[in-house]
């Protein structure tokens, strides 16, 4: 029985080194790049841009128009009775409030068609790490955006070739 042991135990320990040199590698992707540049990362921004971009162009106009107001209040606030600054300043503010109260719902809504654009994206670019993660034999793949990273190796980074496997997946 305890032969049997240490037999067990001995053909671990001549295993082991041989299942770790074939995944020792370690990887890096940034994922913000695969989002930017991939097709199907290009095809999710451009449809985002599609539905919101008329509704954007609308409030950057109104932006534009309050903005002016701000100006020419600080240009001619020296001008003005203590009264009608006050006035003024408090219309500009009620304006602006105003604003904020119109744009917030897009802004809600945006920032959940992102998110739900987001999860279309992160699971056919996981798959694509996992290839490369398999076909250069990486033990860990780690995102370029982590905090604590002080210094990458550029022969590490393999946002390229993963961007490159998730346009073949998609197309």
């Amino acid at each position: 029985m305890m032969r049997l042991l240490i037999l067990i135990t001995l053909s671990l320990l001549m295993t082991l080194p041989v299942l770790a040199a074939n995944t020792t590698g370690i990887g890096v992707v940034d994922m913000q790049q695969v989002l930017e540049q991939s097709k199907l990362g290009k095809r999710l921004q451009e449809q985002l841009r599609q539905e919101f971009e008329p509704k954007t162009r609308q409030f950057a106009e109104e932006e534009k128009e309050i903005q002016a107001l701000r100006q020419a209040f600080e240009r001619d606030k020296a001008l003005m009775s203590k009264d009608q600054a006050e006035k003024q300043e408090k219309q500009i503010v009620a304006r602006i409030e105003a604003y904020q109260k119109k744009t917030q719902p897009l802004q809600q809504e945006l920032v959940k068609v992102q998110q739900t654009k987001g999860r279309e994206i992160v699971t056919p670019a996981r798959e694509a790490v996992n290839t490369i993660a398999k076909k250069k034999k990486l033990a860990l793949v780690i995102e370029r955006g982590q905090a604590g990273m002080l210094y990458l190796d550029p022969a590490a980074d393999i946002t390229a070739e993963v961007i490159e496997e998730l346009d073949t997946r998609t197309k």
